[in-house]
């Protein structure tokens, strides 16, 4: 399916996934009727800082969390390329001989799919309950992890791991892995391309939990 990976297909693709996550994140905010300072607030209180800390943490983040559409645009463009180029350094060890910008078409896709799916699941989760400050700024309000069945007093390499193991970040995958094999650019087979995806995943799971284990967090 060559159209799919033209530049004019995934320019609008990438249009549609940050209008979808916005619209997540504007939709969170009106449902929980808070404003920026409630926002900063919570996120001074999580982080427990001293007086003086605090006024600087204030200071900084109250622009960001103002203005979060733009940084939606930051956080887009330089996560998208960063995990293009994880991606495709892994894709060249199984030689499956694609470009770089056709991982970074599946990148765009993967994240189309996943912010729709996210901004479904917060439509239906608003029209019965509202939205605390605090899952707002943890992003914790759409919870589709199995942390969510763990106590918040589990162990940290355990909530690390439940995290890890996230039906959006899944659908993002599978979504990924398939577009990479409908592009029609892949030398490798399909099982070897949701292999290499699937290993990557693997990998990134076991240094978020090392980490979590050795540095509590």
């Amino acid at each position: 399916m060559p159209s799919l990976i033209s530049a004019r297909n995934v320019v609008l693709a990438a249009v549609a996934a940050y209008a979808l996550v916005f619209g997540a994140a504007f939709l969170e905010r009106r449902a929980a009727g808070v404003d920026a300072d409630a926002l900063v607030a919570a996120v001074i209180s999580m982080s427990n800082a001293p007086p003086d800390r605090a006024a600087a943490m204030e200071s900084f983040m109250r622009p960001m969390v103002a203005n979060y559409p733009i940084v939606i645009v930051i956080g887009l463009a330089v996560g998208w390329p960063f995990l293009t180029t994880v991606f495709f350094l892994v894709l060249k060890l199984v030689e499956a001989g694609l470009t770089w910008g056709t991982v970074f078409a599946a990148t765009v896709y993967a994240s189309l799919a996943q912010a729709a799916a996210r901004l479904a699941l917060t439509a239906v989760l608003t029209t019965s309950r509202q939205p605390t400050a605090t899952e707002i700024t943890q992003g914790t309000f759409v919870n589709a992890n199995v942390a969510a069945v763990l106590s918040s007093d589990s162990a940290a390499w355990l909530l690390a791991l439940g995290r890890s193991l996230d039906a959006l970040t899944i659908l993002y995958l599978m979504v990924f892995a398939a577009v990479l094999g409908a592009s029609g650019r892949s030398k490798a087979s399909d099982g070897a391309l949701a292999t290499a995806v699937g290993i990557t995943f693997a990998l990134w799971i076991v240094v978020r939990v090392a980490w979590a284990f050795a540095f509590g967090r």
